[in-house]
């Protein structure tokens, strides 16, 4: 079971709930981090990696925001990350789009 107090950050947060249907810590924080600061899921392993291609559908742009400013990320790195995953072919998240483009 995971620790609240562990899940004060997005990244944390992020990880479990796109974890869930994979099973504990499919994905973890450092994953989340990764893709969101280099703007691609190259070099994460999957079923992360798999798992991570549904981040944008799978959270609210202000937690995916957060993650971005706690990790020291940027938008435009986001937007990269978005636009790869879209390019898979992944369906695209139009709460997302609202609120980025």
């Amino acid at each position: 079971m995971v620790d609240k107090a562990t899940m004060d950050s997005a990244g944390t947060m992020i990880a479990f709930h796109l974890s869930v249907p994979y099973g504990l810590d499919i994905v973890k924080e450092q994953d989340v981090y990764k893709a969101l600061k280099q703007g691609s899921l190259e070099g994460i392993d999957s079923p992360a990696k798999d798992a991570l291609a549904s981040l944008f559908n799978e959270n609210s742009p202000a937690s995916i925001l957060k993650a971005v400013y706690e990790c020291g990320s940027s938008v435009e790195l986001a937007r990269k990350l978005y636009r790869e995953i879209i390019e898979i072919p992944f369906p695209r998240s139009p709460e997302w789009e609202k609120v980025n483009f």
